[in-house]
């Protein structure tokens, strides 16, 4: 079967009103390469592509919000996100540090609480972390500052009341819980070191149960698991070997996926993308590295369903798409290429699950883009003169 047929099959599957029973169930493929079959398995019944409809598609509204990561001072800028998509600045919010003045290399500069009521920060040019309160109309309020515990932050997660950040240079991890006012207290064991100095860690994240944390290693192709106990204190660790090379950044698909861009050293057309299961103690590909024929894979954003990954792709300058199974196979959607900005970084799927939003660090703007049906994006335009240095990206 032609790949233009087998997009029309597939775009008949959901557009069609045909019920779940009547359509042939065959088991999953997992070589990465028949992905109309594996969305097939889907019964038309895909949630992140049901919210596309008309009667769905008027947004909501929220907010979007970087860091300038500017060495003379970093600080959170909020953006508007209005009915149709569209970004409007909102604030301006000094964070109480200095950031790097140059790209971080990594993903989760910035972080929101599960109720958005908390967003947290790295301050890379002054080793420390920044909390801040959320308020309805969207603006921030500095709380506190403390430092990372290491040297030059890169990424922070949150869960509950438990905030991780990995640093890069110093090539560790710490933790601290969180107070109601916003403050840090360093969480006992919770200081650990990456697999060696020169790991380069890329991001850190909670697992979707909370109980382990991930670390991408991109220098030494590793997955650092960190297991955690009721107390947030760090209780095992396991080094996994990374399935691709230069693992960077990932996000969660399915509430029990790790889908991992690989960006292979920058190399030209090179780049993959892994999906992890067992992420307690271990990260086992589902399978394997898939490839996407693009350069510098290295930031991903998942759909609120898990069904879709976007992949930020440096080299190439475009976007592209996975699919991702029920049973957490992946599978490049080669009809999904989207051009954006120069050397695009981080990206995020907007809370009301409707548009993608991406930093081009190389022309220094934010592009914006409507999901479509398949996995596709459509531009709708973009934000200029953002931030020189701009970094991390999260929705409210």
């Amino acid at each position: 079967m032609k790949l233009n047929s087998k997009l029309l099959f597939v775009a008949a599957v959901f557009f069609a009103s045909c019920q779940k029973e009547n359509i042939t169930k065959q088991t999953p493929v997992h070589s990465g390469q028949d992905v109309s079959e594996a969305m097939v398995q889907e019964g038309g019944n895909n949630p992140d592509e049901a919210m596309l409809n008309a009667g769905n598609r008027a947004s909501k509204g929220g907010y979007l919000y970087i860091e300038s990561n500017d060495s003379t001072g970093n600080a959170i800028v909020a953006y508007k996100q209005d009915a149709d998509g569209k970004l409007t600045w909102s604030s301006t919010t000094s964070s109480g540090g200095k950031g790097a003045g140059k790209g971080l290399g990594s993903e989760g500069a910035l972080a929101i609480n599960e109720d958005h009521t908390w967003l947290f920060a790295v301050n890379a040019g002054s080793n420390s972390i920044s909390s801040f309160k959320i308020n309805n109309d969207g603006k921030l309020k500095l709380k506190h500052t403390v430092s990372s515990g290491g040297t030059l932050p890169i990424s922070v997660c949150v869960r509950n009341n438990l905030v991780y950040v990995v640093n890069s240079v110093s090539a560790d991890i710490n933790g601290f819980t969180i107070g109601a006012d916003g403050s840090f207290t360093p969480v006992d064991g919770s200081h650990k070191n990456l697999s060696a100095v020169t790991a380069g860690p890329a991001q850190i994240a909670f697992s979707p149960q909370g109980n382990s944390l991930l670390v991408t290693e991109k220098a030494v192709n590793k997955i650092a698991v960190f297991t955690l106990d009721n107390n947030g204190s760090v209780m095992q660790t396991n080094f996994a070997d990374a399935v691709g090379t230069t693992p960077f950044g990932f996000d969660f698909s399915r509430d029990k996926f790790m889908i991992v861009s690989n960006a292979s050293g920058g190399a030209v057309n090179a780049s993959t993308c892994t999906s992890y299961m067992n992420l307690y103690d271990g990260a086992t590909a589902v399978n394997g590295a898939v490839p996407n024929q693009q350069s510098a894979a290295c930031w991903v954003a998942t759909t609120r369903f898990g069904r879709f990954a976007y992949v930020a792709n440096a080299g190439s300058s475009n976007i592209t798409t996975y699919f991702v199974d029920a049973n957490g196979a992946i599978y490049y959607l080669p009809w999904s290429v989207t051009a954006t900005g120069m050397g695009p970084i981080d990206l995020v799927v907007s809370e009301d699950n409707l548009y993608v939003y991406n930093i081009s660090s190389g022309d220094h703007t934010l592009r914006e883009f409507k999901r479509n049906v398949l996995g596709t994006l459509h531009p709708i335009g973009s934000v200029t003169s953002i931030p020189m240095a701009a970094a991390g990206i999260v929705a409210d």
